[in-house]
């Protein structure tokens, strides 16, 4: 039987780990291709290296990060539905934010931050790295949400050199983990949207 296409993935949320005290708890649903869990391990590694408990007990979590794929449309509408699910808890629960990262968020972001009041912030690929930051100012923040409206969309380019992989948060099973060695597409095919969202970097060449 054929494999099914990755970038069909089903919604993965990261292992718990021991908590910390009193430390802010984030859940991580992972879409999309293999590249986009490599994304989303450097990330979840740079949240628990800045005190952040990753948990797969999304109720329990003060934030959800979905992170999207935009590859097709069947993939697309799967994203859009991970983070309505998320928005749900948020107005149900103890989740008080949701982030919106990966493919959809890079290509749509403007669009996403219009039609989806829901999502506290669209994260692109160049400001993974400040995510533990904006998230822990707005979760411990005791000022209205208008203190950092005007940072909800955080892009910035698409064309971003790899950022070491070596220290992450494994979403793989113990035994296997996906060593990332291409990134992208420069390749204008009318049938393929990558090129959109993903570029190769020109230091990646070097």
């Amino acid at each position: 039987m054929p494999a099914k296409p990755v970038c069909r993935s089903q919604p993965r949320a990261a292992p718990a780990v021991a908590a910390q005290k009193d430390s802010l708890k984030v859940s991580f649903v992972s879409l999309g291709c293999p590249k986009n869990v490599v994304d989303g391990e450097v990330l979840l590694g740079d949240l628990a290296r800045n005190g952040f408990t990753v948990t797969e007990d999304r109720v329990e979590a003060d934030c959800i990060v979905v992170n999207t794929c935009a590859f097709v449309e069947d993939a697309k509408t799967e994203s859009l539905e991970a983070i309505m699910e998320a928005a749900e808890l948020k107005k149900d629960g103890r989740v008080q934010k949701v982030v919106v990262t990966g493919c959809l968020a890079q290509r749509y972001s403007i669009e996403l931050a219009e039609s989806l009041p829901e999502a506290d912030f669209v994260v692109g690929f160049q400001n993974y790295s400040g995510l533990p930051t904006t998230l822990r100012n707005a979760l411990q923040s005791t000022t209205s949400t208008s203190g950092h409206a005007e940072s909800r969309v955080q892009v910035g380019e698409s064309t971003v050199a790899f950022r070491p992989e070596a220290d992450r948060y494994r979403l793989t099973p113990r035994h296997s983990a996906y060593l990332r060695v291409a990134e992208g597409c420069n390749h204008s095919c009318t049938f393929c949207a990558i090129p959109g969202f993903r570029q190769v970097s020109e230091s990646i060449h070097k």
